[in-house]
């Protein structure tokens, strides 16, 4: 298909350009005439020898000069506009005209580029890290059964909140209102709810919750407790403890028929739950057991509660295993 348009305006503009040239060379020529004439005529007026003044003379020739160089960019920047138009006849996509150095249009870019957020990693086995205080935990929750309740009442992590039964019954963990919360008793669930400003949550159940429960019994009412944790607290991070081994001798002649085989079960689901809903896990076992995986005796009461030293054990654990700031 031929493009009349274009040949059009390519002859007007050649056009134009001629007239321009024939003006600017008569401006020319009569800016020189009159410089010459004017230095011709100072030439006679001083005696030879002297130091004569051109300024009126190099004043017509700057003129001339400010005239050609006003039109050559006037010439220029018709021409660019010329060649925009003929692009846009030309082209049917959208053309973009950019402005500036490669340098300016670099950095142009590079600071209009938003780098993207690394998301937080939260979940897996918590590594051993640098030291904390107790004050470090001001912002965090501790909840379970006796076991809680014994590290509050021995004093350790004093600026940190407690919710505890002791005594808890798996079976009823979700239903048994035990706990007085203003004028009415709740759940553990709903005490541990009330708290405010919580940056962290540490599950902690003791073996002493399983008894006489079988472990997909357990694990169905342990994981239930922890998904109703996760909807109070949906921003915080949160810590379960596996449940510690026993010493099964011990907790036998007390009465208690849980074993370390099926601790180690439960622990492998909680784990795999843990994996799952990005829990932490403080996998603080082996911190706790001897070469035949059980509860050395001089670090029980019963068999399955801990000694006062003992709790000693387990700070110096959390405070060496914090993954949140």
């Amino acid at each position: 298909m031929f493009k009349r348009k274009n040949a059009v305006v390519r002859t007007r503009k050649y056009g134009k350009l001629i007239r321009i040239s024939i003006i600017t060379v008569a401006i020319a020529l009569f800016a020189g005439g009159i410089a010459y004439g004017w230095q011709q005529y100072e030439e006679e007026k001083y005696p030879e020898g002297t130091e004569m003044d051109y300024s009126l003379p190099n004043a017509f020739i700057d003129f001339a000069r400010l005239i050609n160089d006003f039109i050559t960019q006037n010439e220029s920047e018709e021409n660019i506009t010329e060649t925009l138009k003929e692009n846009n006849d030309s082209e049917k996509g959208d053309t973009i005209i950019i402005v500036g150095s490669e340098e300016t249009q670099s950095s142009e870019e590079t600071s209009s580029e938003t780098e993207p957020e690394e998301p937080e990693i939260r979940g897996g086995i918590v590594p051993e890290n640098e030291n904390a205080g107790f004050y470090d935990f001001k912002d965090s929750l501790f909840v379970g059964d006796y076991f809680v309740a014994q590290a509050e009442n021995l004093g350790y992590f004093e600026h940190t909140g407690f919710a505890h039964v002791t005594g808890l019954d798996m079976s009823t963990i979700l239903t048994k209102k035990e706990l007085k919360l203003g004028e009415d008793y709740v759940t553990l669930s709903d005490y541990a709810a009330s708290f405010e400003d919580v940056e962290a949550v540490y599950i902690m159940i003791s073996a002493e919750s399983i008894s006489w429960m079988d472990v997909p019994t357990f694990v169905k009412k342990y994981t239930a407790f922890v998904e109703g944790i996760l909807k109070s607290f949906p921003e915080a991070h949160i810590y379960v403890q596996p449940i510690l081994p026993i010493n099964e001798e011990k907790a036998a002649k007390r009465g208690y028929t849980v074993t370390n085989d099926a601790i180690r079960k439960i622990n492998e689901y909680i784990f795999s739950f843990a994996e799952e809903n990005s829990i932490w896990i403080l996998d603080m076992v082996s911190a706790f057991a001897d070469d035949e995986g059980k509860l050395p005796e001089e670090l029980t009461t019963n068999g399955i509660r801990f000694e006062r030293d003992t709790y000693e054990i387990w700070s110096n654990y959390l405070v060496t295993h914090k993954a949140h700031k």
